[in-house]
């Protein structure tokens, strides 16, 4: 329920504060899902028993929530008038007890004991080494003494050594403690370094909690008033995608068709459930913004060259170094800091005319709403997407396409026929990018995808494999041969031959493709002898296409227990003092 409070000024008129909880209060009524955020539509009801001014003070507001893109609209006429939208934005950070100290507080204290051990021994360890690197210089400085050494000299050697062999047992003897404890140490210190990290966030968010909070000045003209409000806003950590289950039904006998299962993936991760809400899946991005980038002059100029090297600005005496600009922030202690930013620019005044009265709220002033060129899905029915970060699948229509059907065939990689279906979108929907599911005959055959498809463009779906087309590919014929008396060459020949039997009932189109060399050197040449690409032959049941790519593309229509063969030959000549080596690049 609503809390209202009551807070006379010195200053009238007096206002009166109303808190209301958003999550428990305000139904969700409208939410439009774009690629990287959504808008959500509020509504907000509210008795007031008597005339005057109030603070709509709307709590428990998600941290993904945009609070400068509320838009505030609807309500009673004459009776209610909006004058100011605020936001503010309060941190709850209590001070917890020493009795009630958290498990994170307990493992962060222990961090920093065994933190300070483990600098200790380190520090100890330094002084080993120090001491070990001083007796090590007084030894060889003895060492090196260059002369006659009388038998005191000698006494003292004996004697140092003797000190230098126990001071170097005792320094080992410590040194080797102390890195086994600091290993034990370490493995503490990882140890709760890794426990924290996992309890750390959780703990976090409880200890430190960040409250939005929206604030809707009114003022009420009349007593006992029922006032309707909707608030819209936008809100982060959601998305969706497209999905598609497409069905193909090919049997025999039958007219082929096409059905496509348009779905939205709805992902939210936003901290705020939709409960039995409408829905609208819009293909715009508000993030880009509205306007086209503004392309910069490209200049081009000489590289001038110096004798001497410029110096960096840093080594030049005198001058003064670039500073990065810091900003000061407020202590986060604060229990409640409230930035009045007004979303309401501009003022009139309500109008007591009972004839110009109409059933709107008489909002002071105007909000900016920026359009941009989309395509928006509205759900028939309404759905609920709890967030809980998990992909909600929402369907967008079901679609009846036309396709036709070809077959494609590359008989030096693989010896099957592949059987496509290239769709029209004869719809009014744009299909965006996302995975597909096909299904042929009611049968599963493969995961795929689709890019981007507007109304009356076509696609590509593949099929799988269907074993009713025969495909043989000849072996293949090579002979080599060196001609020519004085400038000799090398002559290579390649000859091979496809084979397509159509089995089915039905007439067939089938896409046959193969390799034709592409000299990439003047004194390589690649002649292809057969098929002849400048022969046209109306009768022929085939067209020939050499593709961009420098491959032979065969158009076949095959009827009814039809074949085709398909004979391939070409040469390769090169200068005999050369060898070439045959590379594929897609």
């Amino acid at each position: 329920m609503a809390e209202t409070v009551s807070t006379m000024n010195n200053t009238p008129p007096s206002t009166t504060i109303v808190q209301i909880n958003v999550k428990q209060e305000c139904p969700v009524q409208y939410v439009t899902v774009y690629n990287d955020r959504a808008e959500l539509t509020r509504l907000v009801r509210y008795h007031f028993d008597n005339e005057g001014t109030y603070d709509l003070v709307l709590q428990g507001l998600s941290p993904c929530v945009d609070l400068t893109s509320f838009h505030v609209s609807g309500g009673t006429g004459k009776a209610c008038t909006i004058l100011e939208v605020s936001y503010q934005t309060r941190y709850e950070d209590p001070s917890a007890p020493l009795s009630d100290t958290t498990p994170l507080d307990q493992l962060q204290t222990q961090l920093d004991v065994v933190q300070a051990d483990v600098d200790e021994h380190a520090q100890e360890l330094d002084r080993l080494k120090k001491q070990r690197t001083w007796l090590d210089g007084r030894a060889s400085k003895l060492m090196n003494q260059e002369g006659h050494m009388s038998t005191s000299d000698l006494e003292t050697m004996e004697q140092f050594l003797n000190f230098y062999h126990k001071m170097l047992s005792k320094i080992d003897k410590e040194t080797t403690q102390e890195q086994r404890q600091l290993k034990e140490l370490n493995s503490r210190r990882d140890a709760l370094t890794a426990k924290i990290n996992e309890h750390g966030l959780q703990a976090t968010t409880n200890r430190r909690i960040e409250q939005r909070e929206v604030t809707i000045t009114v003022h009420v003209a009349s007593s006992k008033t029922d006032v309707a409000l909707e608030v819209s806003y936008l809100i982060s950590n959601c998305s969706w995608s497209a999905s598609y289950d497409i069905r193909v039904d090919s049997e025999e006998g039958r007219q082929p068709k096409t059905q496509l299962t348009y779905y939205g993936i709805i992902v939210n991760k936003s901290q705020e459930d939709w409960s039995d809400t409408q829905f609208s899946l819009s293909t715009s991005t508000p993030s880009l913004g509205g306007a086209a980038p503004k392309l910069a002059t490209l200049k081009v100029n000489c590289r001038q060259y110096h004798g001497v090297p410029q110096r960096s600005m840093s080594s030049v005496p005198g001058s003064i170094p670039t500073i990065g600009a810091s900003f000061s922030r407020t202590s986060r202690k604060l229990s409640n800091v409230r930035e009045q930013t007004s979303l309401i620019s501009s003022a009139s005044f309500y109008n007591d005319d009972e004839d110009t009265s109409q059933s709107i709220v008489n909002v002071l002033g105007s909000k900016a709403e920026m359009s941009f060129s989309s395509t928006s899905f509205t759900i028939p029915r309404r759905s609920t997407i709890n967030a809980d970060g998990k992909p909600h699948k929402l369907t967008i229509g079901v679609l009846d396409l036309v396709s036709t059907f070809s077959y494609t065939i590359v008989p030096k990689l693989s010896l099957h026929a592949y059987l496509k279906a290239s769709t029209l979108n004869t719809s009014d929907k744009y299909l965006l990018a996302g995975p597909a599911s096909i299904f042929m005959n009611n049968n599963f055959v493969t995961h795929s995808s689709i890019d981007n498809v507007c109304i009356g463009d076509t696609f590509d779906l593949p099929l799988g494999i269907d074993s009713s087309i025969k495909v043989e590919y000849k072996p293949v014929k090579k002979t080599s041969d060196t001609q020519g008396i004085i400038s000799k060459i090398h002559l290579k020949t390649v000859r091979h031959e496809t084979h397509v039997t159509n089995t089915k009932t039905n007439e067939i189109v089938v896409f046959i493709y193969d390799q034709l060399p592409l000299s990439s050197d003047e004194k390589i040449k690649v002649n292809l002898i057969q098929p002849d690409l400048r022969r046209k032959d109306n009768n022929s049941l085939y067209i020939i296409t050499l593709k961009d790519t420098n491959n032979l593309e065969w158009k076949c229509v095959l009827p009814s227990r039809g074949e085709c063969r398909l004979p391939f030959e070409y040469t390769v000549e090169w200068p005999f003092d050369k060898q070439v080596e045959f590379q594929e690049e897609l």
